[in-house]
């Protein structure tokens, strides 16, 4: 076996341990205070900086009538700009997660070529023949292994394990701190990464024996479930807020108001006061959730109550259609209709518990939900702060998921215009 091979083979492991048992609890008590309020509020910075990096640079493609825009998928209606929403969605998430994960600037927009993005963007595209890779790990993962069948090449292990040590190696020489995910994993490492209540995470009954792999397998599973999945919901965000004017003006009123009592400031506390944002985010997720289904693993014999009086043993796998739950007209009156109201303070109290699954639920939800949402939330403010999303004729006017990916995503792309709004102070 190689050097390249032995790398793949151990940090895949790493990842893989990282899901079960007892490892994975001790991981999982190790990194909570690394999502807390207060970690996020530091990170907030760095991801608003994205934003207007890329609000900056759609400004920018509108002013300047014979810019060019190599890689980027932008065309020009008049003074309306033409953009393929995935296409920029992913750049700015690629470069949330390369500065708020890695520790890098990239500016995916200015510079498309970068090896980060283009990485990226390959490797989380399930689509072809990647697409039967994945179903064969789901369905017989000893069969995969078997016949050495690998999702991701060596190539990314090593590309990441690299970038990630020197990183470390760099900040351990130089003293370097910055407000990013490697430096809360370097804290964990340590045992001094603290919580909210600014108690640190050092028993022993919580704290495994952390490595440089261990850090790197940690932000290589941050980067995998970031890339793709905030990006589909920006796209279906503004998907929907075109075909529906009427409450992307009501978002940004609530959005100009915010920004105006704050003097054009973009904080932290004004992204989570924003109420009818987070209502329209919410339902977004509702109707087109990243991952149409997830599953859990039984560790107990438990019998279902209801009938069929089914029995679950140890080993056996429940699958959950998180779509089909968020369609269920028992559970969601009229569940094809995009009404952000179902989540007002008035109504979300009466939805039932566990038939709203954006991010899981129970000891295993998501824990990276509460950064998710924050960086959507950044930019749909820094965008419709400045831009109206309007119809153009690329723009698919009915929604027709795609059935040819696993990603989320709909034929013919994410079409829409951007047309400045009248000057008004932001960020």
């Amino acid at each position: 076996m190689n050097d390249s091979d032995r790398g793949y083979r151990k940090l895949y492991g790493i990842i893989k341990s990282q899901t079960n048992g007892q490892r994975w609890k001790d991981m999982r008590s190790t990194l909570s205070p690394a999502f807390t309020s207060s970690k996020m509020k530091n990170m907030f910075v760095l991801i608003k900086e994205c934003g207007k990096q890329l609000t900056d640079f759609l400004e920018k493609c509108i002013k300047d009538k014979n810019m060019t825009i190599e890689g980027c998928k932008i065309e020009r209606e008049g003074n309306i700009l033409a953009v393929e929403m995935k296409d920029l969605f992913t750049r700015y998430t690629n470069d949330v997660i390369a500065t708020s994960a890695f520790g890098i600037s990239c500016d995916s927009l200015s510079h498309p070529g970068n090896e980060f993005y283009v990485l990226g963007r390959d490797v989380t595209d399930f689509s072809g023949i990647r697409a039967m890779k994945l179903l064969g790990l789901v369905l017989s993962p000893k069969l995969m292994k078997l016949l050495r069948i690998k999702l991701l090449p060596n190539s990314v292990a090593n590309f990441f394990r690299s970038l990630v040590h020197s990183t470390m190696s760099t900040r351990e020489e130089k003293g370097i701190v910055r407000p990013d995910m490697i430096h809360l994993l370097m804290q964990a490492k340590k045992g001094t990464l603290q919580g909210d209540d600014n108690v640190t995470n050092n028993s022993k009954n919580t704290k495994p024996k952390w490595d440089d792999d261990d850090i790197t397998a940690q932000v290589v599973l941050f980067f995998l479930a970031g890339f793709d999945t905030v990006s589909t919901l920006l796209c279906f965000a503004s998907q929907l807020l075109v075909m529906h004017p009427d409450i992307q003006s009501r978002l940004q009123d609530e959005i100009d108001q915010t920004l105006k009592e704050d003097e054009g400031k973009l904080t932290y506390e004004a992204v989570h006061g924003m109420k009818y944002l987070d209502m329209v985010v919410s339902e977004t997720l509702r109707l087109y959730p990243s991952a149409v289904r997830i599953d859990r693993r039984c560790v107990k014999t438990y019998t279902l109550a209801a009938e069929p009086h089914c029995t679950l043993k140890p080993g056996d796998t429940v699958n959950i259609p998180i779509y089909a739950l968020h369609h269920d007209p028992d559970y969601f009156p009229d569940p094809e209709k995009f009404d952000p109201e179902r989540f007002s303070d008035e109504n979300k109290g009466s939805i039932k518990a566990c038939t709203y699954l954006p991010f899981g639920s129970g000891p295993r939800n998501c824990i990276g939900s509460r950064f998710a949402l924050m960086e959507a939330k950044i930019a749909l403010v820094q965008l419709l702060s400045r831009f109206n999303l309007k119809v153009v004729p690329k723009t698919a006017i009915q929604i027709k998921i795609s059935k040819s990916s696993f990603n989320m995503t709909i034929d013919g792309g994410f079409w829409l215009g951007l047309e400045q709004r009248v000057k008004s102070e932001t960020q």
